[in-house]
């Protein structure tokens, strides 16, 4: 993967034959599927005036954005190619006009499901928010296993129809079975990347991932830091995007855990199974809190610099476009080293404050160490009770010590470790002390 990249003085920039090659194929499908979708549009218009416009659709307001800022941004060492600047204008055109799609998909269920959902209450709601590679995914193996508790899976949050759902098992999964589609994943993903993290499709992740790429935000990191530090930081809204991360948001999770709930409950069980979501999306927390104002809600706290070199590495391995290649890692230090410190700031001052919701924070060093402990305060917290189901392990099992293939330092990346510790003295303060 290392030697496939598109920017200059990283490691290799496609021939003009290679750049041919790619384009063609590119453009051609994008005008059979730009045909093809062109009769879609007025039903999903007219959907949008029966119901509402769904909130997994792109506003073509945020595509003229991006396409102003490809052709325009100059982020420097490296500079963004010609190429990579067409490709990135037909990768947003290309997903744009498969928001007819998306949005009858999503508006099916409201034709299906929309009494059924409307009547359903989102009883304390649990959001376990906190910061990439932090160790939030471990706690939450744990805590989908709970039948309290309704997760949808990363499919589930791809693809947030509960017609699909219900539909999918009894065609395409009796073809499929949920081992071929590990297998498929694990082979679309670089290496490197399941070094780092084994994306498992039926367990719940990282929220945020669906809904950013829903409204375009992963080409954010092709357009260098300068684009990045304001469209892929977690803890921050734009002013120009305050209607999709507030309202948008609270919309898709609110029909998210209505789904999720009806889907995995029968009718007794919908009144008290509690909605389970685990992300990064602490730009919506207050929002959350006042929407949703009994929920519950975890942060896993770990020490920045682990962290900073973690999310470095993982975002280097994990492009968002295997054309384009892996995301230089000048701009992306830059970025991290930004959006980090930026995120660590707000996430305590949000977690020590305000008594609105029920804030729980647990520290890595204590999860890793002490695991019962750790459990028994979620569950304290979570359910009013230390005594945990006898799934939990009480102590971690043995895990496999991966040798990354990728893995660079922070002082191989020029970060300054001392001004990142200096920045954030209160925080690391605060991942440190006790109970």
């Amino acid at each position: 993967m290392e030697k496939k990249n598109i920017f200059k003085n990283e490691i290799d920039k496609p021939s003009i034959v290679q750049f041919i090659l790619r384009i063609i194929p590119k453009v051609v499908f994008f005008s059979i599927k730009a045909v093809l979708f062109l009769p879609l549009w007025p039903i999903y218009w007219l959907g949008c005036v029966v119901w509402y416009r769904p909130p997994n659709v792109p506003y073509i307001k945020q595509v003229l954005r991006y396409l102003r800022q490809t052709w325009t941004v100059s982020p420097q060492n490296p500079y963004l190619p010609v190429f990579g600047r067409i490709w990135l204008s037909l990768s947003l055109l290309d997903f744009y006009i498969g928001s007819p799609i998306r949005g009858i998909a999503w508006l099916l269920d409201e034709l299906l499901y929309s009494r059924a959902l409307d009547e359903i209450t989102v009883h304390k709601p649990v959001f376990v928010i906190s910061a990439g590679r932090s160790g939030s995914t471990q706690l939450t193996r744990y805590l989908e296993e709970d039948n309290r508790l309704a997760a949808p899976n990363i499919l589930q949050c791809m693809f947030p129809y509960l017609w699909l759902w219900r539909l999918a098992p009894n065609t395409i999964g009796r073809i499929i079975k949920p081992e071929k589609v590990r297998e498929m994943i694990r082979s679309a993903m670089p290496p490197e990347l399941w070094e780092r993290h084994e994306a498992n499709p039926f367990k719940a992740d990282t929220f945020d991932g669906a809904f950013l790429s829903f409204h375009l935000r992963r080409f954010s990191l092709y357009l260098g830091p300068e684009v990045a530090k304001e469209d892929f930081n977690m803890a921050n809204i734009a002013p120009y995007e305050k209607q999709v991360m507030e309202k948008d948001f609270i919309q898709l999770v609110d029909r998210l855990a209505r789904k999720s709930v009806y889907f995995l409950s029968d009718s007794r069980e919908a009144e008290t199974r509690r909605f389970y979501l685990k992300g990064h999306f602490l730009f919506a927390a207050q929002a959350l809190c006042e929407h949703y104002p009994d929920a519950y809600f975890l942060t896993v706290i770990r020490e920045p610099l682990s962290r900073l070199r973690s999310g470095i590495n993982y975002l280097r391995v994990n492009p968002p476009d295997p054309v384009l290649g892996p995301v230089p890692w000048s701009w992306l230090t830059d970025t991290l080293r930004f959006t980090e410190v930026f995120y660590n700031k707000v996430e305590q001052e949000w977690f020590t404050r305000g008594t609105d919701c029920q804030r729980s924070v647990i520290r890595f060093a204590e999860f890793v160490n002490d695991l019962e402990t750790s459990m028994k305060r979620v569950y304290l917290d979570c359910f009013g009770s230390e005594e945990l189901p006898s799934y939990i392990p009480r102590n971690h099992p043995p895990r496999k010590q991966n040798q990354y293939s990728i893995d660079r330092t922070l002082s191989e990346l020029g970060v300054d470790e001392a001004e990142i510790k200096n920045r954030l003295s209160d925080y690391i303060l605060w991942c440190q002390s006790t109970g």
